[in-house]
This record gives C-alpha cells, sequence and structure tokens, in this order.
C-alpha cells in the first residue's frame, strides 16, 4: 500500500525510469529487413529529445557514413556512399511530440546498392550549420537493410572473347568470358555449346560486385559451326532469364590475319612499301629478311 500511494503521488518518476534502459537516448531503435527489390521500405527511430539540448541533432548513418541532417538527406554524401546518383528515392520525415522525436527514413523503389548497416546517430554541430562536426556516443543499434536483386543492366549478361566474325585458327588457345552484375542471391551464370551445358575448363570469380565466368578451350576444325551461348537465371527471381551469345564459330588451318580497306604496307628499316609493288619473287626475299606477306585484295602472297 506504501508503494501505491508513493508512486501515484511521484507518476513522473515512473515514466522516468521507463525512459531510462541500456540505450536511453533512443526509445525505438531501426528494425533489420529484407525486402525485395523495386519495393518501398522504411526504417524508423525515435529518440529523447533532452539528449538533443544545444547542439546536437538526429542523423541517420549508412555503413558508419553520415548522410542526413535532422530531415535533409545530403545526396552527395549518399552518391559516395552507394557509388550511383540516389535520386529521390531517399526521405526523411521528422516528427517531434513532447520530449520524444520520430525519425523515419522512407527508400523508394529499393535497389541492390540500397542494401547495408543503418544506424541513427546524436551528431554535434555549430551555431551556424548543421554539419556534423562528430558522431556522439549516443547511437541506435545497428539494422541490416538486405535487398534481393537481381541485374539493373539491361546488357547483361555480356560475353566477351570473339569478334563478330568468330574465326579462330586450329590450336588457337580461346577463352571467353561471360560477365554480370553478381545479385542477390547470387545469379548462376551457365556456358552452353549448342544448347547443351559446359562444365569442364570453366572458372567463376568474383571482383567489384561482378561475377565471371571463364571458358577456355583450344580450337579444333571439328569445333566449325558451334555456337557458344551464356545464360544466366536466379534461384529467387524464378521468372529472370537472359542470355547472351556469339555467331557460330568459324576454325580455319592457317594463321588468321587482319585486313584493311587500303593496300597494306610492309615495313623494313624504317622505309614503307605498298604490298602491291611486290612480286612473289619480291615476297619471298621479302620472308627470308623476316618481312610478314599478309593477305590483301582476297589474294595470298606466299614465300614457302
Amino acid at each position: 500500500m506504501e508503494t501505491y500511494r508513493y508512486l501515484h503521488r511521484f507518476p513522473m518518476i515512473l515514466i522516468l525510469v521507463g525512459l531510462v534502459g541500456v540505450n536511453s537516448q533512443f526509445l525505438i531503435d531501426p528494425q533489420s529487413a529484407e525486402v525485395t527489390q523495386g519495393a518501398d521500405h522504411g526504417l524508423e527511430c525515435v529518440v529523447n529529445r533532452t539528449y538533443l539540448a544545444g547542439y546536437y541533432f538526429v542523423a541517420w548513418t549508412k555503413d558508419s557514413e553520415v548522410f542526413s541532417a535532422r530531415n535533409q538527406i545530403d545526396k552527395v554524401a549518399l552518391e559516395n556512399i552507394n557509388g550511383e546518383d540516389p535520386e529521390d528515392r531517399y526521405t526523411i520525415t521528422k516528427i517531434d511530440q513532447g520530449n520524444t522525436g520520430t525519425y523515419k527514413l522512407i527508400i523508394d523503389q529499393v535497389k541492390g546498392v540500397d542494401s547495408g548497416n543503418y544506424q541513427c546517430v546524436i551528431c554535434q554541430h555549430p551555431p551556424t550549420s548543421y554539419e556534423c562536426t562528430g558522431i556522439t556516443d549516443f547511437k541506435s543499434t545497428v539494422a541490416t537493410f538486405n535487398v534481393l536483386y537481381t541485374t539493373s543492366v539491361p546488357e547483361y549478361p555480356e560475353c566477351t572473347g570473339l569478334d563478330s566474325s568468330a574465326t579462330v585458327s586450329v590450336g588457337t588457345q580461346v577463352e571467353v568470358t561471360c560477365v554480370s552484375e553478381i545479385g542477390d542471391p547470387k545469379v548462376q551464370l551457365q556456358w552452353n555449346k549448342d544448347g547443351v551445358p559446359l562444365s569442364s575448363t570453366v572458372t567463376e570469380r568474383e571482383d567489384n560486385n561482378r561475377l565471371y565466368l571463364i571458358y577456355t578451350f583450344t580450337a579444333e576444325l571439328s569445333h566449325t559451326g558451334m555456337v557458344l551461348s551464356c545464360s544466366s537465371t536466379s534461384s529467387h527471381f524464378t521468372s529472370y532469364s537472359e542470355s547472351c551469345s556469339f555467331n557460330a564459330l568459324n576454325v580455319v588451318d592457317m594463321p588468321v590475319v587482319a585486313t584493311t580497306s587500303r593496300a597494306a604496307e610492309y615495313e623494313e628499316e624504317s622505309q614503307t612499301t605498298p604490298v602491291s609493288d611486290y612480286s612473289s619473287d619480291s615476297c619471298a626475299s621479302a620472308i627470308n629478311k623476316s618481312i610478314k606477306c599478309l593477305q590483301i585484295f582476297g589474294k595470298y602472297l606466299d614465300g614457302n
């Protein structure tokens, strides 16, 4: 009875006791979440405003970097953190009620670059601006925000390693690469030969949020007409399926040489003479002097 009478006379003590805990500055911490790309999502923290007396304000951080001041987004800072223009997808709402302040970070149409560790912090600022000159020890718990996504680049996957003619010489060591954004979960790249999946001599590596699948082989005449393609799928986004491919492979039993629209030229002792001025005898003589004969106007000058 005495305890009841005491608390009844001093209700504010009960309220203050409720505010004091392990983290008495932040009454509500932002929550971790996993969201699919394209959705809108909000992170919220509620602060005890008594800790903002003087030159202090609440800021949001991503991966320990400040990108806001009160309810304003610092787009330059956020672009440096994300590695791309955040456009106008990030906004902050601020509601003050009594001794509490509610700060809600809203991210529209979330993308893979939005994934990260978010936190509310209390910053110190100078009298004339809201520039964060130092983060105090007053911080909310960290919320891990993860976005499930596939590549946002329409050109991916991209096949590289062969030109449009897809022509190589017998015995050439050919290396072709399929590249894509990694995605979350990681996309699955697959090299195919005439539509049949390949597994041997295929290697995978990751670098700078890119996934590379490399296929190597030694060109044989039997490979002529072979079509190499690479497919990209996702275990989470079952409707996602993209691919790239080369033209049919052309394997020739001779060195592949470059041709130009004008007469190829020989260079000897810093003097250049048009190939069209050479006879087959002079070409043979040129070979003896380690000068190469090139294909020109559809004909071969052969010194063998």
